[in-house]
């Protein structure tokens, strides 16, 4: 991933570094699946919406992102947690079937399909047989937040609010999820920002 994306997210969460942490609660109808045995792995952690839910509940992780302001904040605010940084780009730095549960909230919508599929490959090698993916991607209904809009570069991706940005439809996101194993996908809605933000969620097994 080129510093240029580096350098935009860094700057991003420097200037809401001093905001308090917000999640909603969507992942509370996945914690059925989590005890505290589970080996999670976060993509995309951020600021640290889903790691702090997930330390209030008691559930130790790896917290990745690529940004080291976003690394060196969780580490401070959520100091339970093991946090590194993680170009999702690159093979991930995990042995095979490492992780019975992982977790990527609104990260998995900035690349090429070409670079997409590999990520959906790299989740699946180091997804146990079984385990679980949960994720929320842009939604092409997403017209607040920049979809159909911009330059396109390829169906439903396009550069557009200074970087880019894919779209999902249910179709798309089978197709691209569907790599990983058995999934289900569903439109929804969040709140944690100023506009509302309508998205696609998807809860993939994986199957070896």
């Amino acid at each position: 991933m080129e510093k240029t994306f580096n350098d935009m997210w860094n700057k991003n969460y420097l200037q809401r570094i001093n905001d308090d942490i917000k999640y909603d609660n969507w992942l509370e109808k996945y914690m059925k699946y989590i005890n505290k045995e589970s080996k999670i792995l976060e993509l995309g952690c951020g600021l640290g919406n889903n790691t702090k839910y997930l330390a209030e509940h008691n559930f130790y992780e790896v917290a990745t992102d690529l940004s080291n302001v976003a690394i060196e904040y969780v580490k401070k605010q959520i100091p339970q947690t093991d946090v590194r940084i993680l170009d999702l780009t690159k093979p991930f730095p995990f042995d095979d079937n490492s992780f019975d549960i992982i977790i990527a909230d609104l990260c998995l919508h900035y690349f090429s399909s070409e670079t997409t599929i590999k990520v959906m490959n790299e989740i699946k090698r180091v997804l146990k047989n079984g385990g679980r993916l949960f994720a929320r991607v842009n939604s092409v209904k997403d017209l607040n937040h920049g979809a159909g809009q911009g330059d396109k570069i390829e169906d439903n991706y396009y550069f557009v609010e200074g970087y880019n940005k894919r779209f999902f439809d249910e179709k798309d996101a089978n197709n691209y999820f569907g790599i990983i194993g058995n999934c289900q996908v569903q439109e929804g809605t969040m709140e944690r920002y100023e506009k509302k933000k309508v998205l696609i969620e998807i809860e993939a097994i994986c199957r070896k």
